[in-house]
């Protein structure tokens, strides 16, 4: 249990709180996306340039899985431990001396908190990008994801 300025917040909520902001990270990139890509596809086209490679043809779907794998094993991993990390995770995690543990929750609570400024600032990108857009911008929203998900 933390308790900040006389509020009391249990772990599972702290950990919810990030899963539910994920799930919802996940839900808002798809549904930017499946109203960009239509646009961009009948005003400029079919995309022209594609891997050629055999290397260059397996290096796209790989980068999107691995971009993708670990936000969903987190999700998964936390809700089936009944919103508590594993200990697997922990152990696996950077080592965290800097902060005191309310600081800690302060900041994962902020962080899941600006994840909705940030991908309202995404959305209004793809919407601005609207024939220009193309589907790497799928995997940089990704990798914020994940990002975002380290940090918390």
């Amino acid at each position: 249990m933390y308790s900040i300025t006389s509020l009391t917040i249990l772990p599972q909520v702290v950990e919810g709180l990030v899963v539910l902001t994920t799930l919802w990270c996940f839900q808002y990139v798809i549904s930017c996306v499946r109203t960009v890509a239509p646009i961009a596809a009948a005003e400029s086209g079919a995309i022209r340039t594609r891997p050629t490679t055999f290397i260059g043809k397996a290096v796209t779907p790989i980068q999107a899985l691995a971009s993708f794998i670990p936000s969903v094993t987190y999700v998964l991993c936390v809700t089936g431990n009944l919103f508590t990390q594993p200990a697997w995770m922990q152990r696996m995690s950077l080592p965290n001396d800097y902060f005191q543990y309310e600081t800690e929750v302060l900041l994962r609570i902020a962080a899941c908190a600006l994840s909705f400024v940030l991908f309202r600032f995404v959305g209004r990108t793809f919407m601005h990008l609207g024939n220009q857009w193309h589907a790497i911008g799928v995997r940089i929203i990704f990798i914020i994801c994940v990002f975002r998900i380290c940090v918390s």
